[in-house]
């Protein structure tokens, strides 16, 4: 069974009972058991972009670029709310998102913050890859 969460965000319940929601990835996911979860719109995947900060360092002959990333409000709300549904047990996001919210966790100032952080934590995961070439991943497999 396929859905659109909030309207935007693809989720699918897998023959195993899981309910996963596909959160910003313009790519489909299949998974090992040959059940597929679709992928987002392009303008939902560009509208749930972290928000980039660079840095330049010149070398010789090359230019290095770090790339900090921040969460955008837009997301935190987002996954927030998707976090909150009962109907949904794993949020698949990409490896920044994650990264971000784990240090978003250790800033956080105020026991609300705190708590919606870790209602996020709870649900978000990556995908676990099941073959490299192919990019199939697993469906009882998540990365924390």
């Amino acid at each position: 069974m396929i859905f659109l969460f909030m309207g935007k965000y693809p989720c699918i319940k897998l023959n195993s009972g899981i309910k996963i929601a596909n959160f910003s990835s313009p790519h489909r996911y299949k998974f090992h058991t040959g059940e597929e979860l679709m992928a987002c719109e392009d303008e939902v995947a560009n509208d749930m972009k972290l928000n980039e900060n660079h840095y330049y360092y010149q070398q010789k002959g090359w230019e290095d670029v770090e790339i900090r990333y921040e969460l955008s409000d837009k997301i935190y709300d987002d996954l927030l709310e998707l976090s909150s549904e009962d109907g949904i047990d794993i949020i698949l996001v990409p490896y920044p998102v994650m990264n971000c919210v784990k240090e978003s966790a250790l800033k956080v100032g105020g026991a609300s913050t705190f708590d919606g952080i870790q209602s996020i934590l709870n649900k978000i995961r990556v995908c676990k890859l099941d073959d490299r070439v192919t990019k199939v991943i697993r469906s009882d497999k998540f990365c924390k």
